[in-house]
C-alpha cells in the first residue's frame, strides 16, 4: 500500500494541470462519491483513512490537488449546462428557414429581416456578414442577386463545417 501511495506522490509532484488524477488510492466507491460531492471532509477521511489533522505534507499536497480537480470539474460540469440552456433559449430565438423562405418571397419589402438572418447565420459559421448599404450605398446592384449570391456562400459555409465536423 505504502509503494502504491509513495508512487502516486510523485506523480503528485510533477503533476500537469492539463490532466486530472483519476482515484489515486484505488477506493472507487469513495471516490465516486467525492467527485459528487468534493468538499465533505467525512469523505476525505474515509478516502486517506484518517483524519485530515493527521496527514502528511505529501497527503495534505496531494488531498489539496485532488479536491482543487474535483471542484474544477463541477464547475466545468455547471459551465457546461449553463452553455445548454443558453444554447437553448438561443436557437427558439431564431429565425426557421420556413420564414427565412417567406421573407425570400418578397426580397424588396423584408430585406432588412434577411440581412438580420444571415449576420446570424454567418456569424454562427465563424464568418463575418457585411450588409449591402455597405458595399452599394446607392443601392445599385440588385438585392435578388445579392441573396442568391450569399444563399450559396451559407450553403458552402455550412458544408465546409459538415466537412470539419466529419459530418458529410
Amino acid at each position: 500500500m505504502f509503494l502504491l501511495f509513495g508512487s502516486t506522490l510523485a506523480h503528485a509532484q510533477y503533476y500537469d494541470d492539463e490532466q486530472m488524477i483519476e482515484d489515486p488510492l484505488v477506493k472507487p466507491h469513495i471516490w465516486s462519491q467525492l467527485k459528487e460531492n468534493p468538499t465533505d471532509e467525512n469523505l476525505w477521511v474515509m478516502y486517506f483513512g484518517k483524519d485530515l489533522f493527521d496527514i502528511t505534507a505529501e497527503e495534505y499536497q496531494l488531498y489539496e490537488i485532488l479536491k482543487k480537480d474535483l471542484l474544477n470539474a463541477d464547475k466545468d460540469f455547471q459551465a457546461q449546462q449553463e452553455q445548454a440552456k443558453i444554447n437553448r433559449a438561443l436557437s427558439r430565438a431564431q429565425v426557421t428557414q420556413t420564414e427565412y423562405e417567406d421573407w425570400t418571397r418578397n426580397i424588396n419589402l423584408n430585406f432588412g429581416q434577411i440581412e438580420l438572418y444571415f449576420t446570424d447565420k454567418f456569424s454562427e459559421l465563424g464568418s463575418e456578414y457585411v450588409p449591402y448599404s455597405e458595399l452599394y450605398e446607392e443601392g445599385e446592384y440588385n438585392l435578388t442577386q445579392w441573396v442568391d449570391e450569399h444563399e450559396s456562400r451559407l450553403k458552402e459555409l455550412q458544408d465546409l463545417q459538415a466537412i470539419n465536423n466529419g459530418d458529410y
